[in-house]
């Protein structure tokens, strides 16, 4: 049996520790594949960074590769829930769903 997943674009708010090894893109995937739904990251785009004491707040668009959670129907749900509730994670704003398999 093979798990359900969900290919999404999202844009989000998120906080990229500083003082790391890498790019701000290494630094935008390390956070979002902290949460254990999500699969694979690649940053589509990067609209905002804001410096802060600490990291960087960055406003990106992002292609997540999501495992299902079946607690949903919705695929932009249960992306919106995969990516969430992430430390680092400010805000999600829009989701975009590409298929669901």
């Amino acid at each position: 049996m093979t798990e359900a997943t969900i290919d999404a674009t999202a844009d989000l708010e998120l906080q990229v520790p500083r003082g790391r090894d890498g790019t701000l893109q290494d630094g935008i995937v390390t956070v979002l594949g902290r949460a254990a739904a999500v699969d694979q990251t690649e940053v589509v785009a990067i609209s905002g960074v804001t410096p802060t004491l600490n990291d960087l707040r960055v406003e990106a668009s992002v292609r997540l590769h999501v495992h299902r959670d079946e607690s949903t129907d919705d695929a932009g749900t249960a992306v919106r829930d995969a990516v969430a509730d992430q430390f680092g994670v400010r805000a999600v704003t829009q989701v975009e769903t590409d298929r669901s398999a």
